[in-house]
């Protein structure tokens, strides 16, 4: 079975304060819009294998929310390989270290490395606006996208 990649950007998140970049909150908004995906999702009967997250707030919230779609699904994972500066081959290598290689996998992420582990996997530049997500398929031969989801926006 390929690996079926969900690349979600956490929503859209407050500024930074007293707890820094690391304890930034979802806003309003970006609650609002990973709710409407999770309601999406769970319409879709979405189900992972398994959930990860950068460990940063914001991606956890979103995990959280986005999990809600799929009742019984498995516990958030934190990977630090999700934070925003690693390199997308770092990511992928921790994925396969921890068995994560195939199946249906959610990582819940920032930008930069959303749009770079897009394109590593499909040699294709895909936007991430927070809040996105973008499916792909990957195999031995490379990637492709096979869908894409924009908050307030179909697919």
């Amino acid at each position: 079975m390929p690996l079926v990649l969900d690349v979600l950007r956490h929503g859209e998140a407050e500024p930074a304060g007293p707890a820094g970049d690391a304890g930034r909150a979802l806003s309003t908004a970006g609650i609002r819009a990973m709710a409407e995906l999770a309601e999406r999702l769970a319409a879709e009967n979405w189900r992972p294998d398994r959930i990860f997250s950068s460990p940063l707030m914001r991606a956890r919230q979103t995990a959280e929310i986005v999990r809600g779609a799929a009742p019984g699904a498995p516990a958030i994972e934190l990977l630090d390989e999700l934070l925003a500066e690693s390199e997308p081959v770092d990511a992928l290598a921790a994925l396969e270290a921890i068995g994560a290689g195939d199946g249906h996998v959610l990582l819940v992420t920032h930008q930069p490395l959303a749009g770079r582990l897009a394109a590593r996997l499909t040699g294709e530049e895909t936007p991430f606006r927070a809040g996105t997500l973008v499916r792909i398929e990957a195999g031995a031969d490379g990637g492709r996208v096979i869908r894409s989801i924009h908050p307030g926006a179909g697919s």
